[in-house]
Formats: structure tokens, C-alpha cells, sequence
């Protein structure tokens, strides 16, 4: 039940803002009273939840995630995401990954990314927007932004071509070719090689040898020799590389 029924958002919020403290401090679910206040007054709740005054409870936050798109109607997200880790860093996986689902195209998340990722920048956005229409621009925008783990990271567990062809196109060979190794790992059939001469041109042999020291699976050495069967000097070089390697 909720705890601020008889009181005006508009009128009443310092008054709201003690009973919810008191409902926190004697160990209440603030939810009901969090819900009754998105329903009144969108506005009033994200005074309450990202304010200077907000209640700095991982319980209060918590409730407030499920009421995210009252605070949306209120606050910009941008700014809503990025204040709601500051003040509960706690919580700072579950809100980037709450922010790359309901905006997967947003350009705000490759900072956000970087910030609370670190070393893994891009995972969680890349992961949330697979499906969705701004994949690509996205794997292209977090090559840009230098997010190179994160990218072959995200490769190595779906298999997906595209990050490795960000990374080629802006300038990470190393990378681009480890990134397209561990994709094969992954799924030998994904049309890694034609993703990548489509974004670097006729020619992508520079980057196919920048495989060869990242090879350590004969299945996925020899589903990328059968893709790169339009480039034979190198598909000769392949074919020496995988008589030599023990089948896992």
C-alpha cells in the first residue's frame, strides 16, 4: 500500500520525501509508494529519485528501475541514465543494461559503456542491439571510439562479423583479425571474409595474414580458407598452415 495515498505531489514533497525515508529506515517496500507517485506526478519522482535530496537507498533505486519510463517522461535519458549510476554505482551494470534495451541507437551509451565497462566497453550495448536496426552503426561507433576488447569480446561469444569489420574500418588491423578468428571459432558459416572485403576493399589480404598467429581451431581455420578461396596465394599459405595443425 502506498504510504504517500493522502498527500499532493505538487503540495506535499518534503512531506512525501520523510515518509519515504521513514519507509526505508523500518525497512518497508518503497515499490507501492514509488508506483503511486509515477502514476501522479512524473516530475515529483524524479525530484525524489535523482534530485539533491534523493534518498541515497540501493532499495529506492531499485524501485525506481521499474518505473523507468515515468522518469523518462521527466528527465531526458541521457542525463537520467548517467545521474542514476552516480547515485547508486551498485546498480551501474543493471542500469547500462536497462538503458541498450529500451535505447539501443543512442550515441550517449558509448560513453556510459566506457564508463562502467572499462576494458569491456560495448559488450552490454552490442549485446542489448543485435536485433535492432543500429547494430552495425553501433559496432562502427564503438571501433571509433577505440573499445577493441570489448568488440572482439562481443565476437568471440556470438560469432557475429561485424565488429571485425568495424575494427578494419577504422584502422585496428590487429584487432580486426583477431575479432574475425574467434567469430569462426564461433560460427565457421558466418560470411566473415565477404563482411570484410565489403568494408576494406578487393583485397583484404593485409588483414587475413594478421590471422594466421590467432589461429588455434583447424574447424575455424579451414572454414575461413573456404572463404578466402578468391585469394589463392593465400588460400595456399592457409592450406600449409591447417595440414599442420592437430584437430581439436
Amino acid at each position: 500500500m502506498s504510504a504517500i495515498a493522502d498527500l499532493d505531489p505538487r503540495r506535499d514533497l518534503n512531506l512525501i520525501r520523510e515518509r519515504i525515508e521513514r519507509q526505508l529506515a523500518n525497512d518497508e517496500d518503497p515499490a507501492p509508494t514509488l508506483r503511486d507517485l509515477a502514476q501522479r506526478n512524473p516530475i515529483a519522482l524524479a525530484d525524489l529519485v535523482i534530485g539533491p535530496r534523493a534518498p541515497r537507498d540501493i532499495r529506492w533505486v531499485k524501485s525506481a528501475l521499474l518505473s523507468i519510463e515515468a522518469l523518462e517522461e521527466a528527465i531526458a535519458p541521457n542525463g537520467l541514465y548517467r545521474q542514476l549510476v552516480k547515485l547508486c554505482p551498485t546498480l551501474q551494470m543493471e542500469i547500462l543494461e536497462l538503458g541498450a534495451r529500451r535505447h539501443p541507437a543512442a550515441s550517449w551509451l558509448i560513453e556510459l559503456s566506457r564508463h562502467i565497462e572499462g576494458q569491456q566497453a560495448g559488450v552490454t550495448h552490442l549485446t542489448a542491439s543485435s536485433g535492432h536496426p543500429s547494430f552495425t552503426q553501433n559496432c562502427w561507433a564503438h571501433a571509433a571510439a577505440g573499445h577493441l576488447p570489448g568488440l572482439i569480446t562481443f565476437a568471440t561469444h556470438t560469432g557475429k562479423a561485424e565488429p571485425a569489420a568495424a575494427l578494419a574500418a577504422h584502422g585496428h588491423l590487429e584487432a580486426a583479425a583477431i575479432a574475425m578468428v574467434r567469430a569462426a571459432e564461433h560460427s565457421p558459416d558466418a560470411p566473415i571474409v565477404a563482411l570484410l572485403t565489403a568494408v576494406w576493399g578487393p583485397d583484404p589480404t593485409p588483414i587475413l595474414h594478421k590471422m594466421l598467429p590467432h589461429l588455434r581451431s583447424r574447424d575455424a581455420a579451414e572454414a575461413l580458407s573456404k572463404q578466402c578461396s578468391r585469394y589463392p596465394q593465400f588460400s595456399s599459405l592457409m592450406n600449409t598452415i591447417i595440414g599442420a595443425m592437430v584437430r581439436a
